[in-house]
């Protein structure tokens, strides 16, 4: 009788003894030992359970009520401890092993665990997993078609489960598909890959005999035969063939598209100029997902990320010509990064490519991470240091501080995602070079976050249709009134300093050429703020650059530099280039840097009403349903009609109607104000039906109804305490809503203008919508 490729498949695996082979020491013996010899590493190091815990419930390790005893647990080392104490009680050496695979799909989330989770040789694995370990490139080539029979077989046959069986099937082409079933069968062990081997075998004996054939040396001799009798599938070896051309020309395909989008967007590979993560939501996928990729193992240049975003993309949709038309329709200025933010992360590439050097790619070469650290803290530590005087209201000044202590005090800042910041801290304390290498890939991320060429807005994920926001630039709001132009360049020295001069050559000499001029000029800029007592002349030799540094010291311990008269990220700027002079670290991109900072300066000291005023976007309302995608400030503050006034661009995903809540604060004759007037307030549609009739028409408007809740605006000073006084005998709650207005718009893009004058603000549409 003639059988299917899938009968004989079943057959085959029905030969198999269902007895697991008896595994000595020198197979799988030590799965469960080594996890349990690594219980206080994992102890320690699994602190956030929750990605682990999905992917071991998925894979059917856990049963429900394993999973809820471990969260029940009320900390993190005690969760730990209940899933290693399952694990031992409950699993046998291919659930172990295929547990420790779930670990390496996580390594993400546990940057301490890298380097132990590399280290396969603690691990003996048995000859049939050896074979296909050493297999497993050309079996992803060549296994095509055969894949899915194969993968029916063992699922038929309790090799796999229903979620691995899928998750083979959801893989885009048949190489990935062959990967993720052999690395599934890897993950469960000497049984497995046998069962592999002989599915495999029943399914194509040509392809079987080739493979066993070419078997690589080195590997243990005198595999068991795992040939199976069976008809012959003459056509398997011609379409293996024919897929691994596919497999090639699915490549060179992504590379293609890889190479249009890079000109499309006018990106050079080695270049750091985009934040790619940006540009993947604004071509439609999750933020999570595209950090996600970018954080996994890829460099920090922009060819390198985009590579990562295009095959993410790619494997998402299987659409190229999507991706590119979205790439030509995206306003890539959303994803471009400030002069600032591209310096800084050329700094950190100098860091990237020292631990890329050979000493570091060797094995255990600790001694080769010790013998540069210094000069990676010092590249990290500025670099922190720079994020600190971007991010905090006032930023601690403290000579010599340690990398760990500025990402403490990073966390005190919104700007900064926390989970960045915990997986920074995590790579940095373990140092081992892999380690290390992460914690750059990170700190890459938060710098791209940080520094947007545009003054976009951070929009929080939407609860309720709210939407929080903060600006990704702090403006800080102070006393200062600024000074006439023509003085600050006159002091300044007019010709600006050569950039060339601090990047042509790589020795601290040439680096250190410019450095006394540097100081000299912002130390006359800021001598116009406050003066000093003494003339200062201009220095060249290296003691004279000592006494400058001393008196820009002094100058910026003055009252006139204070926090609320003087800009504390500006002040931070500055006494960074005292800290880190080319003496400490002879980096070209450190004096570009400094030099940036120089030319920064003398526009922040010119007059100007950025100094004291600011218009702040509290949070966006969406209504109907309608998504907010992106904000930003493109102009202002300006001073105008004894007012000042912003303007403020939105991007929605349809036309939309959505309630901003804005207010405003500075300073008046050297006191401070916050304004949030005229004053919003929510109530319930029943309650305002209650309220509504004792309140005059002329002095309130409705902004919106939604929901069951009516949002309601004062038009008259004093109408807030009436409408209050009557909700408190009604019983009748108010929630505040500070300032709001009602934004509808006749597209997804549209522009609103926001004005402060008489101690109020007011809303007009400047494009593209209407405004109550």
């Amino acid at each position: 009788m003639h059988m299917t490729a899938l009968q004989r498949t079943h057959t085959a695996l029905l030969s198999i003894p269902l007895t697991t082979p008896p595994e000595g020491p020198g197979m799988r013996g030590t799965v469960k030992g080594h996890l349990l010899a690594s219980q206080d590493l994992l102890v320690e190091s699994l602190y956030n359970l929750a990605p682990l815990l999905d992917r071991v419930l998925a894979c059917g390790l856990l049963s429900q009520d394993n999973y809820y005893e471990v969260k029940a647990e009320t900390t993190p080392p005690n969760r730990a401890r209940k899933l290693l104490e399952v694990l031992q009680a409950q699993m046998d050496e291919a659930g172990a092993s295929c547990f420790l695979e779930c670990l390496r799909r996580c390594k993400q989330h546990y940057p301490r665990l890298r380097s132990w989770l590399s280290q396969d040789a603690a691990i003996q694995r048995g000859p049939t997993e050896q074979q296909l370990q050493a297999q497993l490139s050309v079996l992803c080539a060549r296994l095509g078609h055969a894949v899915l029979p194969v993968s029916l077989a063992l699922f038929s046959g309790g090799k796999l489960t229903q979620y691995e069986l899928e998750r083979v099937q959801a893989a885009p082409t048949l190489y990935q598909q062959a990967h993720a079933l052999l690395t599934t069968c890897l993950s469960k062990g000497e049984c497995a890959c046998r069962a592999f081997y002989s599915a495999l075998d029943s399914e194509d004996q040509n392809l079987a005999h080739d493979i066993r054939s070419s078997l690589p040396a080195g590997l243990p001799e005198g595999l068991p035969d795992l040939s199976v009798e069976s008809e012959s599938d003459e056509q398997s070896f011609p379409i293996a063939v024919e897929e691994t051309s596919t497999a090639a020309a699915e490549a060179h395909t992504q590379s293609g598209v890889l190479q249009e989008v890079l000109s499309l967007l006018g990106a050079v590979s080695g270049e750091a100029r985009l934040n790619v993560c940006e540009l993947g939501v604004v071509l439609g996928l999750p933020r999570w997902s595209v950090r996600g990729a970018l954080l996994e193992e890829v460099g920090v240049g922009d060819g390198d990320q985009l590579q990562a975003l295009v095959d993410l993309f790619l494997q998402k949709t299987q659409d190229a010509p999507l991706l590119l038309s979205r790439v030509r329709q995206c306003n890539v200025q959303r994803a471009q990064l400030s002069e600032r933010g591209c310096l800084l992360l050329k700094l950190l590439q100098e860091a990237d490519a020292l631990l890329h050097r050979r000493h570091f790619l060797q094995a255990g070469s600790q001694d080769g991470v010790e013998q540069h650290r210094e000069t990676l803290e010092t590249i990290f530590s500025f670099l922190l240091w720079d994020c600190v005087a971007q991010t905090l209201e006032v930023p601690a000044y403290e000579s010599g501080r340690s990398v760990l202590a500025y990402v403490a005090e990073l966390r005190g800042s919104e700007a900064v995602d926390d989970a960045l910041l915990q997986e920074l801290e995590e790579c940095w304390r373990d140092g081992g070079a892999e380690a290390l290498r992460q914690a750059v890939r990170v700190l890459a991320q938060i710098l791209r976050d940080l520094h947007p060429l545009r003054d976009s807005l951070h929009l929080s994920a939407p609860g309720g249709g709210t939407y929080t926001c903060h600006s990704r630039r702090l403006h800080r709001v102070t006393r200062f009134q600024g000074l006439p132009a023509r003085v600050i360049r006159k002091a300044g020295g007019g010709n600006a300093l050569s950039l060339s001069t601090a990047t042509s050559e790589q020795d601290a000499p040439s680096l250190a050429r410019p450095y006394p001029e540097l100081c000299l000029r912002v130390a006359r800029m800021l001598e116009l703020v406050c003066p000093a007592a003494g003339d200062v002349t201009g220095p060249r030799d290296s003691a004279e650059v000592t006494t400058v540094a001393q008196r820009l010291k002094v100058t910026l311990s003055q009252a006139a530099f204070d926090a609320e008269v003087f800009d504390a990220g500006m002040k931070h700027r500055v006494l960074a280039l005292l800290e880190y002079g080319p003496a400490r670290l002879a980096k070209p991109p450190l004096m570009q840097l400094h030099l940036h900072t120089l030319s920064a300066l003398e526009p922040y000291l010119q007059q100007g009403e950025h100094h004291s005023f600011r218009f702040v976007l509290e949070c966006v309302q969406m209504l109907g349903g309608t998504q907010l995608s992106y904000a930003e400030r493109t102009r202002g503050p300006v001073a105008i009609d004894n007012g000042m006034e912003e303007v403020y661009y939105f991007v929605t995903s349809e036309p939309a109607s959505f309630l901003v809540r804005v207010c405003c604060h500075g300073y008046a004759r050297e006191c401070r104000f916050e304004v949030r007037k005229p004053q919003c307030v929510r109530l319930t549609q029943h309650d305002w039906a209650n309220l509504e009739g004792a309140q005059g028409h002329e002095e309130h408007v409705v902004l919106a109804e939604e929901g069951g809740s009516v949002w309601v605006r004062e038009r008259v000073v004093g109408w807030l305490d009436n409408l209050q006084a009557n909700a408190h005998r009604g019983d009748s709650p108010l929630h505040d809503q500070g300032c709001s207005f009602k934004v509808t718009s006749h597209g997804s893009e549209c522009k609103v203008k926001f004005i402060y004058k008489n101690g109020r603000i007011s809303a007009s549409a400047f494009t593209n919508c209407e405004v109550l």
